[in-house]
């Protein structure tokens, strides 16, 4: 416990505490300086102060550097103020920034951040980095006085435009005149800023670039009259005098477009590309004279077609007539513009390309009487003799097709040869060998049966092992006989609806089908195996009524040994009891050997009745008996 001079104490110092924070705030020039005290101040008394003072102006948001790092605190922090001293260049030297008057900051609406111009280290000499503006000084900007554009000491919204500033040089320039001629005021389209002159102009930088004898002209040759903006680009426009003068020109109506003809580099010496136009010049074309297809002067609208200038050609040729003969008008389809003769005609460019024999034939062995126009292009319109003569076999009688591709090719009429492929009977194995009239008996192709039977007849009717025919086998003979050959033949049984498995397998067919009954023949078990059934005698299927369903117990692969699958019914692996072990024979349950529906759960469940009923007292429908317990007791357990 704290005595009550302690708390007194105590009490006191914290009074005092607060009455010199409260104090400090109100009074002292520390402001919101930290209490810590040692911080500035000494022990021996409050007015010995550390020196140097331990106050770090880093930390602060003004951190001291150039001048202000060797100014007195009271420079800045007058009347000690420290808290809420600014920080701006401005709110200390606006004096300095009043006082000015080369230039006069005020008049020119100087911007109030001292450091654009000024540093920590001194106030005087200044630098200003006009790079930093939008108008960055290059040429003899550099080096001109700040007052030569900077009039009236305007800095603000000095214009950065060259022709603001040499509007009098623009206005006095007479050659070329500047105002009379309409020159952009866009100086730097001649000008630089180096020198007003020199000036030079880029011509490519215009609508007409200037090449060839354009060069060296001079600018008053074109723009007469100190004529700039709106002068023509067109040849024309300059050089109508030239076009008047020039023969043929005006009366043929030459194009205006002087670049058709002329370059830019003489006048005189002309050329015309007959490539650029829609007649390009080939062959003999290119060294004729102008005047054998210009005639009379006429350049303009005259034909491009072959048969304009050639009529006369046409109409005199006699092998073949031409005219007669109807023949087409386009002359490229069998001339060149090398020459008209030598002609050639491309058979392959009309709707019977020729080819094998065809290419070598002469042209009047199709072309009887010089007709051209609307010959067929079928085989059998030229060929019709050829096929009504054919013997082996009579193309007539078989009714042949009159296509005669069919076997025949273009390169000769013989040999020919037939692709049964193509028909809806195609050869395979022991048919590929077969001679064509083994099955085209008398000639006859057309109609024929494509079924095996209808020319197997014979073999499928003397077959005896197995008798196809009192079998009542398919007419399919597919279903067991390929086109190799007849014999040896092979039945696949998973195709039908009694797949062999197991002992089945290596059965012969004779076994099952008994006195060659083939169809109909029963797919269930016991119809084979009745006799099994009624031989077996433990169990014996006969008295016990078995089911005729030997799948329940048999499978294919042997009649004996079998299974039954007792967990249908009940299991008779549940619990100790009923384990294998502990039970031998069927009879043990099953006691009554012809009905094996009777059991007996009493003759191994060995309890008295007297017991069993006492233990069932409470079971609703207990009787001493197996099927009351089988129905207790449906799993053994």
């Amino acid at each position: 416990m704290i005595s009550y001079i302690g708390r007194k104490i105590w009490f006191s110092a914290i009074l005092f505490l607060a009455w010199h924070s409260s104090s400090m705030s109100q009074t002292s020039p520390h402001g919101k300086l930290a209490i810590e005290c040692t911080s500035c101040h000494g022990t021996s008394s409050w007015t010995e102060l550390k020196v140097p003072l331990n106050f770090d102006h880093a930390k602060t948001a003004f951190p001291l550097s150039g001048l202000h790092s060797t100014t007195s605190c009271k420079q800045c922090h007058k009347k000690l103020k420290f808290a809420g001293t600014p920080t701006d260049c401005y709110t200390c030297h606006q004096e300095d920034f009043l006082q000015m008057r080369m230039p006069d900051h005020q008049r020119g609406q100087f911007s109030h951040d001292c450091t654009t111009c000024h540093s920590f280290n001194q106030w005087r000499p200044s630098i200003f980095d006009h790079q930093k503006t939008n108008f960055q000084l290059t040429g003899s900007h550099i080096a001109v006085d700040c007052y030569s554009c900077h009039q009236n000491a305007r800095f603000a919204g000095t214009p950065t435009d060259c022709y603001s500033c040499h509007r009098t040089d623009f206005a006095a320039t007479q050659n070329p005149n500047h105002q009379m001629s309409q020159f952009s005021h866009d100086c730097t389209t001649c000008h630089t800023s180096v020198s007003w002159t020199p000036s030079t102009f880029d011509h490519s930088k215009t609508i007409f670039p200037l090449l060839g004898a354009h060069r060296t002209l001079d600018c008053i040759s074109c723009h007469a009259g100190g004529r700039f903006a709106g002068a023509p680009s067109t040849c024309y426009a300059c050089h109508q005098t030239e076009f008047m003068n020039a023969p043929s020109h005006a009366a043929s109506q030459y194009s205006h477009d002087c670049l058709t003809c002329h370059s830019m580099d003489n006048w005189s010496l002309a050329s015309f590309d007959h490539n650029k136009t829609s007649f390009p010049l080939q062959g003999a074309h290119q060294s004729l004279q102008c005047s054998a297809c210009h005639k009379n002067g006429q350049f303009q609208a005259l034909p491009t077609d072959c048969f304009s200038c050639h009529v006369t050609d046409f109409n005199n040729v006699q092998s073949p007539n031409h005219q007669l003969e109807q023949f087409s008008h386009d002359c490229t389809t069998c001339h060149t513009v090398s020459a008209w003769k030598p002609s050639t005609f491309n058979h392959s460019n009309t709707t019977f390309p020729l080819a094998g024999a065809h290419l070598t034939t002469d042209c009047i062995l199709c072309h009887k009487n010089g007709q051209f126009q609307g010959l067929p292009t079928d085989c059998f319109s030229c060929h019709v003799t050829d096929f009504n003569n054919v013997q082996s076999p009579n193309h007539q009688l078989g009714q042949f097709s009159h296509d005669c591709t069919t076997c025949h090719t273009v390169s000769a009429w013989k040999p020919s040869t037939f692709n049964h492929s193509n028909t809806i009977f195609p050869l395979t194995g022991a048919h590929l060998t077969t001679d064509c009239l083994f099955c085209h008996k008398n000639g006859q192709f057309k109609g024929l049966s494509t079924d095996c039977f209808s020319c197997h007849q014979t073999d499928f009717n003397n077959v005896a092992d197995p008798n196809h025919v009192s079998g009542g086998f398919d007419h399919n003979c597919a279903t067991c006989h390929t086109t190799a050959a007849w014999t040896p033949a092979t039945f696949d049984h998973s195709k039908t609806n009694f797949a062999l498995t197991g002992a089945h397998i290596q059965a012969t067919c004779i076994s099952c089908h008994i006195n060659n009954r083939f169809a109909g023949t029963p797919t269930d078990c016991y119809s084979c195996h009745s006799k099994d059934y009624n031989n077996a005698t433990n169990p014996n299927h006969l008295s016990a009524k078995y089911p005729v369903m030997c799948a329940s117990c048999h499978s294919t692969s042997v009649w004996q040994p079998a299974t039954f699958d007792h967990t249908q019914f009940f299991p008779i692996g549940s619990g100790s009891v009923h384990s294998p072990g502990r039970w031998t024979f069927c009879s043990d349950c099953h006691t009554n050997q012809s009905n094996p529906a009777t059991f007996e759960c009493i003759n191994c469940h060995e309890h008295s009745k007297s017991e069993t009923d006492s233990n069932h007292r409470s079971v609703t429908g207990y009787s001493y008996l197996s099927t009351a317990c089988y129905k207790c007791h449906p799993q053994g357990r």
